[in-house]
């Protein structure tokens, strides 16, 4: 190593400079610069902000503290410590320009807290340069940097240097919060009320303002009403139930907020609740002591002039009791409203967040008009919520995966999420068959398909679609004003042969008619409509003579009833009037003394 690399040490002499340095040593004396706890360096912006926020301070001092608008006295007739601390401050704020006095206040072992922050607070507006800044954080009043300065509190210093943060500039007064004091901070004023909790003036329309959500003003009958979406301000004030539901707010001092629930339920996560916005406005931050909170919901269907059940409005009442005291999320709040109202019902048909009463079929299939799926799967699902709500004594609910579970009441639920084929498998076991009654499906038929669906349940779309053939005989049996064995004697013989014939083909009807008889009328029936078919031929010998000649006398009527028959399949109307009356001529012809059935 030359000499010239080397550089020297007054006690080591020459030295290298990759060469170890000795240990730093300090003299008792010796200064050094601390930073203290929970304090930063401040960058160019933060010193800038917090040099004007306090040059503004001691520029004008009053400003930045509360206006007193309650001019009473206590109980005992004392002064309210709100006064007391006013006056203090002003004594503070006469001396704001002597820093010496200043550090003797801000230092003073005894005296108001505000006071102390105060002090401290305009000694800083003095210093001509800010390096070392505190940074305040509050999980509620929010975070803020100050200069720390004499032994005022920390959220007293942040409060009263951060006095353009509308919610900070109350933390200096919490303590007169806790004795009774209110405080209302907003763009246009920072007063306190003393014992008396009413909103100043402006103070509620400034905080509507700084929420997020959009809100209309409306004079209501005299009273000032604000409301969110599409609800209806005559019906928040007068409490009429909607489809859309809301959220009411009745302030003692007289305006309404109207919130609807859709605009609720759109608050995310890490969004701040609107009541804890509107509380952080004030203090303490004690809602319940300036505002009256109730929602109103009713499910699609409900007549708005009935009243809810009373388990409902208690249900409403703990849900919104959950949101005001923050345990219930607001993005939750629309959900538990609405679970509150179903979950208190306890008749009808409830289909998600839609109710009927449910007495008719044609009551059931409005009410299914908002549910996906086609009109014959609709016609089967009401024909089996008619049965099952006329049959059970007890609520079933199907939840969005189709599990059947009991709920109070005597109601059927289908919850969001499940379909109608869901809720028709569900159901299937018990009401069933009487969904099928209900498409026209019946007898053995119908005990058939029962049975198949049961054993290996199907989508319903396909359920229905794999009926086919029975779908339409059902169908065309339906058009008919009488089913089979409805009718007694030869009359009903011959009716009973034509429709076999009509709906099941011509060969069963011949096989029936050529069987064995019990007696001649039933065995004259088979020839007249062998004859009126034109299949006797090769026939008559299954016959005796007295059923041939008995059967050929009626043949003209039966051909005329299988006439009529045909055409009332083929039409598209259904109109019955010509196959009745060709049935009671044949009804004539047979001279059968029992009457015709009624319709």
């Amino acid at each position: 190593m030359r000499r010239e690399d080397l550089k020297r040490d007054p006690l080591l002499g020459w030295v290298g400079e990759n060469m170890a340095k000795p240990a730093q040593v300090t003299f008792p004396g010796q200064k050094q610069r601390m930073r203290m706890r929970g304090t930063k360096h401040a960058n160019d912006a933060t010193a800038k902000r917090l040099s004007r926020q306090l040059r503004l301070l001691l520029e004008d001092p009053d400003a930045c503290l509360p206006t007193m608008t309650w001019k009473g006295r206590l109980s005992w007739g004392r002064k309210d410590p709100v006064s007391k601390t006013l006056k203090d401050l002003k004594k503070i704020i006469a001396n704001k320009d002597d820093p010496s006095r200043l550090s003797k206040r801000m230092l003073a072992k005894r005296g108001d807290p505000v006071g102390k922050a105060l002090a401290g607070s305009l000694h800083a507006a003095h210093d001509s340069d800010i390096t070392i800044v505190g940074n305040f954080k509050s999980p509620n009043f929010g975070t803020g940097s100050f200069v720390r300065r004499g032994d005022g509190k920390q959220g007293y210093l942040a409060g009263l240097q951060n006095h353009h943060n509308l919610t900070l500039r109350l933390l200096p007064w919490e303590d007169h919060a806790r004795k009774g004091m209110y405080f209302f901070s907003w763009e246009g004023g920072f007063v306190c009320t003393g014992p008396n909790p009413t909103p100043p003036s402006g103070w509620l329309e400034d905080v509507l303002e700084r929420s997020r959500f959009d809100f209309k003003h409306e004079l209501v009958e005299g009273v000032d009403v604000f409301v969110t979406g599409d609800i209806n301000p005559h019906d928040v004030l007068n409490s009429v139930p909607s489809n859309e539901g809301w959220v009411r707010l009745t302030f003692n001092h007289g305006p309404i907020v109207g919130i609807d629930l859709q605009s609720l339920r759109a608050t995310g996560e890490k969004e701040s609740a609107f009541v804890h916005h509107l509380a952080l406005s004030m203090l303490p931050p004690l809602l319940t002591s300036v505002v009256d909170i109730d929602a109103m919901w009713i499910p699609m269907g409900w007549n708005p002039d009935n009243e809810l059940p009373k388990s409902a409005l208690e249900g409403l009442g703990k849900i919104v009791s959950g949101w005001h005291g923050l345990t219930v999320p607001e993005g939750s709040l629309s959900m538990a409203c609405q679970r509150a109202v179903l979950d208190s019902l306890d008749s009808g048909l409830l289909l998600g967040s839609s109710w009927c009463e449910g007495s008719s079929i044609e009551e059931i299939l409005t009410a299914l008009s908002g549910m996906a799926g086609a009109d014959d799967e609709k016609a089967l699902a009401a024909g089996v919520f008619l049965h099952a709500m006329q049959e059970s004594n007890e609520g079933i609910r199907i939840d969005s995966r189709g599990g059947l579970r009991e709920r109070e009441g005597n109601i059927i639920e289908v919850m969001e999420g499940a379909s109608l084929s869901d809720a028709v498998n569900a159901l299937w076991e018990e009401n069933g068959l009487a969904g099928l009654d209900h498409i026209g499906i019946q007898g053995d038929e119908a005990e058939i398909i029962w049975k198949q669906q049961l054993k290996k349940p199907k989508p319903l779309k396909n359920f229905l679609k794999s009926l086919g053939t029975a779908r339409e005989k059902a169908q065309k049996k339906a058009k008919f004003p009488f089913s089979k064995e409805q009718i007694p004697g030869p009359t009903g013989s011959i009716h009973d042969l034509i429709l076999t014939g009509l709906l099941e083909g011509p060969g069963i009807a011949e096989r029936i008619a050529t069987s064995r008889h019990d007696g001649i009328d039933e065995s004259a029936a088979g020839w007249a409509w062998l004859c009126a078919a034109g299949r006797s031929t090769g026939q008559d010998w299954h016959f005796e003579s007295l059923a041939r000649d008995r059967g050929g006398a009626w043949m003209a009527a039966t051909k005329v009833l299988l006439n009529a028959g045909k055409n009332l399949l083929d039409s598209q109307d259904a109109d019955r009037t010509e196959f009745m009356d060709a049935l009671n001529n044949l009804h004539t012809a047979t001279g059968q003394q029992e009457p015709l059935p009624s319709l």
